[in-house]
């Protein structure tokens, strides 16, 4: 991992950002998350675009999203509160990025 970012509303989790690099962490991170919440379903909430791809998993109050540019072997974890993560970016803007 590259770095961590925790952002909270009124003293409450919203959103944690984590950057990373290589493919063999991506690979890692999604066996886990797989693992954990199982495969996603391609026909939603999946993209894939030549080298970039893009997966989410969505629970009944967090949703974990997974963004990696392939090319530059960089990416992103997400994990945000469904009901905070919109009100902080309302009230801030979406400057995490």
């Amino acid at each position: 991992m590259e770095s961590v970012k925790l952002y909270g509303l009124d003293d409450q989790y919203a959103r944690a950002l984590f950057r990373y690099q290589g493919a063999s962490t991506h690979k890692s991170l999604m066996r886990y998350l797989e693992g954990r919440f199982g495969k996603t379903d391609r026909s939603y909430g999946t993209m894939m675009r030549g080298l970039n791809q893009q997966y989410t998993w969505r629970g009944p109050e967090t949703e974990i999203t997974i963004t990696y540019h392939g090319f530059r072997e960089r990416g992103f974890l997400t994990a945000e509160s469904r009901i905070l993560a919109p009100l902080f970016l309302n009230l801030h803007g979406d400057h995490s990025f």
